[in-house]
């Protein structure tokens, strides 16, 4: 079976402290901002988003809009903010619609969101921190997609409730020795090792995959031996790697990498992909990507 066709078994960055490809108000994607929706949103209901009540975002939050399909994501104003490598882990997914997926450290809930909203998957997002979880959850009524995306507060060391087709993660990437530890907890948590390290996330990983599933991450790319090894340790093949550049000039600072569990050793390194044409445009491949989470059938 070619490694890179989604279906269903049944059938960040540089080591700076900052974010590369953070998130925030943008300007240039295909004439549209990225920016917090002023005054109430009419929230979805069972399935048909605008049907009734209101979503406001609460002191503490932003309400902020995703490049496609009109939807909207509530966000801390204080700490860790979405990136582009949502956008880009959620179009490297190569699964089916309808498959079932588990979301692992979903934190605001914008991947959980863009794989149900665009790719047609049924996502359950598994968050430690209750505040993101409850937040998170907000955002999934907003976009009327509580019958395919459902929000579980808990500690994925333990979460052990069913066994999915494949499991996303944008994980915590820096170990707790290396780096500057952020005052904020959520931004802390994101970056930082403290509750689930690489090892532990492809044990857990493993367990949560069916026989044959895959498994998917972005990761920077100053981390790919570390991520490789325990991968292969962890008994989930490598099997799909893309090098993510700013430009075409500039060395690759993110990798999104999909694994499959038991597999052979059989690996396809794909095209390199950039974001910037040049400063400040994106290339057309990254507004296809913000537009329809589609990247190039080259990659």
């Amino acid at each position: 079976m070619n490694p890179r066709r989604g279906r269903c078994i049944k059938k960040r960055m540089a080591p700076e402290e900052k974010d590369l490809f953070s998130a925030g108000p943008r300007e240039g994607i295909g004439g549209a901002e990225d920016h917090a929706a002023r005054g109430p949103v009419i929230a979805g209901g069972d399935g048909s988003p605008g049907d009734t009540g209101i979503i406001r975002p609460r002191e503490d939050e932003t309400l902020d809009s995703l490049a496609c399909s009109g939807l909207h994501v509530l966000q801390k104003k204080q700490g860790y903010r979405y990136s582009l490598d949502a956008y880009l882990l959620a179009a490297f997914v190569d699964e089916s619609p309808g498959c079932e997926v588990v979301d692992v450290g979903s934190g605001s809930g914008v991947l959980s969101i863009l794989l149900a909203a665009v790719r047609g998957l049924r996502v359950t997002g598994v968050e430690i921190q209750d505040g993101m979880a409850e937040m998170s959850q907000r955002s999934v009524e907003l976009a009327g997609l509580q019958a395919r995306v459902r929000i579980v507060h808990a500690d994925v060391r333990e979460y052990r409730e069913q066994q999915f087709d494949a499991v996303v993660a944008n994980p915590p990437y820096r170990p707790v020795s290396t780096g500057r530890i952020s005052r904020d907890q959520g931004r802390a948590m994101a970056r930082h090792e403290i509750s689930l390290d690489l090892e532990t996330l492809l044990r857990c990983s493993y367990e949560l995959l069916k026989p044959g599933g895959r498994f998917y991450l972005v990761y920077p790319a100053w981390r790919l031996p570390d991520l490789i090894s325990a991968m292969r340790a962890g008994r989930i093949e490598p099997k799909r790697v893309m090098f993510v550049h700013s430009t075409p000039s500039s060395s690759a600072e993110i990798v999104l990498v999909s694994g499959l569990k038991d597999g052979g050793k059989e690996l396809n390194v794909c095209r390199p992909f950039f974001v910037f044409a040049r400063q400040g445009v994106y290339t057309k491949e990254m507004e296809r990507v913000f537009s329809a989470l589609e990247l190039p059938k080259s990659h």
